[in-house]
């Protein structure tokens, strides 16, 4: 089959729904009526909230395109920019995200452009894996993408194809990756069915002999009250208690780790496919319209308050000094503690705790460092683990006594995302934190460590080798690999 080169063409087009622009205009105005009736309540009761994410099915247009035509009416509340569109792979398995080098998606009704630069940016990341072969055989996202032009227009699209995610932690650290270039009028559309019931499936937790619908929407809203909830640790264990066969269970992961903290989901439409097909009384598939909707909408990260900053040294203080007097940690949930932790403090970010020992008239000496590269935990609470991991768990150091406690100060150096770079030559010496991957190996270096020692990138490198247990020219060889971030540092200084 001929391809235009650089651009993603229809593959399902004629088959899961109409090839003709005129005939699928008419069957999309079709389920728009009928998804009135249910959308405008919606749409009046969040009135004072922006719609952040919406859920949409992927199956043929004959079975989920009313519910699917429920989200993205919900959406067209607000104006569309720019969409991230999330969805499964069917045909072809692989761990993380997969994005496509092509500039555009075709759509029956004309081209979508790809928003190309957010997509070189997250090339970079050692968790997105270029895959056009693998989007250009995918129906999900193709599923979505006439109801994005015919609804939103010539939006730029960010096509993501989400793999397989072992847990909760993963789906975070995709979303860390996209986080950053979230804007005002953006919409993540995530493309997922739910459950897939029946012996064609492979799936019959219940009982036989009966009809197994209402157990069917039963597990459905199960899995939709996590969602609702914003909920992702809850929805990965029910997905790991009942197996459900929700085909985009990890595009819905990563949304969950996208959301703001106060979005909520509004379930629009429910149906399954035997509301199609009546006669197929063994097998179902599940359709549900989800609309996410927050009062804050995307915040543009513009760094840490010195108010914040502050705030992260008292609780890495209060957090050293409970842990090292009475191996207890300290709790910030209770407002006796005095301290406030605002809604920018408990967004995952990667972080480092590091205790240095200023004792009077001798040099400071570094007394402890341990932290997390990935924004694996809110970063308030990253500071609390990391403070009391310094101060205990560096194997270099005998854990802190208390009568140390009045000579250590605090420094917290605050992550960004690491991303790849293609040679060593692009690292900025004293600008950029530096890891180091050799043949199952790694280390770290945090942006400060070679200016303190006065290190060229030669010897810097050397260093990191060594430190990862790796031949110290190992930075030199085919196999090495480097990602870079950088840091905010946040120090308590000495205290007379």
């Amino acid at each position: 089959m001929f391809r235009q080169a650089n651009k993603r063409p229809l593959k399902f087009a004629g088959s899961w729904y109409e090839a003709d622009p005129k005939r699928l205009a008419g069957q999309l105005d079709g389920f728009d009526s009928s998804a009135q009736k249910k959308v405008v309540p919606l749409v009046s009761e969040l009135a004072d909230c922006e719609i952040m994410a919406v859920v949409a099915p992927h199956a043929g247009y004959t079975f989920s395109g009313p519910t699917a035509a429920c989200s993205y009416m919900a959406a067209a509340k607000k104006k569309v920019k720019r969409v991230f569109l999330l969805g499964p792979s069917h045909y072809k398995a692989f761990r993380g995200a997969a994005i496509s080098s092509d500039k555009s998606f075709a759509t029956v009704f004309g081209d979508l452009p790809v928003d190309c630069d957010v997509v070189a940016d997250l090339k970079n990341s050692r968790l997105f894996h270029e895959l056009s072969d693998v989007h250009r055989d995918e129906h999900s996202l193709e599923m979505q993408l006439a109801f994005i032009k015919r609804d939103f227009g010539n939006v730029k699209i960010v096509p993501i194809l989400i793999g397989r995610l072992e847990d909760a932690f993963e789906a975070r650290q995709i979303a860390a990756c996209i986080r950053s270039y979230l804007r005002e009028g953006d919409l993540i559309a995530v493309s997922s069915d739910f459950t897939h019931y029946g012996p064609r499936y492979g799936y019959t937790p219940f009982m036989t002999g009966g009809d197994f619908a209402e157990s069917v929407k039963k597990l459905d809203l199960e899995a939709f009250s996590h969602l609702q909830a914003n909920d992702l640790d809850g929805f990965f264990a029910f997905y790991r208690r009942t197996e459900d066969t929700i085909c985009g269970i990890y595009a819905l992961a990563v949304m969950l780790a996208l959301l703001p903290e106060d979005a909520r989901g509004h379930l629009i439409d429910y149906r399954t496919s035997r509301d199609s097909i009546v006669e197929d009384d063994r097998n179902s598939v599940s359709y549900l319209s989800i609309a996410f909707a927050s009062k804050k909408g995307w915040t543009v990260d513009e760094g840490l308050t010195d108010e914040e900053k502050q705030t992260l040294l008292k609780i890495a203080r209060a957090s050293l000094d409970s842990f090292v007097r009475s191996g207890r940690a300290a709790d910030f949930s209770r407002p006796e503690s005095g301290i406030r932790i605002d809604d920018r403090l408990k967004r995952p970010q990667g972080v480092f705790v590091t205790l240095f020992r200023h004792r009077p008239g001798q040099k400071k000496e570094l007394r402890g460092c341990i932290g997390y590269i990935m924004p694996v935990k809110p970063l308030f609470q990253a500071v609390v683990e990391n403070a009391q991991s310094a101060c205990s768990r560096d194997h270099r150091f005998e854990p802190v006594r208390p009568d140390e406690l009045a000579e250590i100060e605090i420094e917290i150096s605050v992550l960004t995302t690491p991303k790849e770079i293609s040679s060593y030559k692009d690292i900025r010496l004293g600008q950029d934190g530096i890891l180091f991957f050799c043949q199952g190996k790694q280390s770290v270096f945090l942006p400060h460590v070679a200016t303190e020692f006065g290190w060229t990138l030669e010897e810097t490198l050397s260093q990191l080798a060594a430190k990862a247990g790796a031949p110290r020219m190992a930075w030199k060889g085919p196999t090495a690999r480097f990602e870079v971030f950088q840091a905010i540092s946040i120090e308590e200084g000495h205290k007379p």
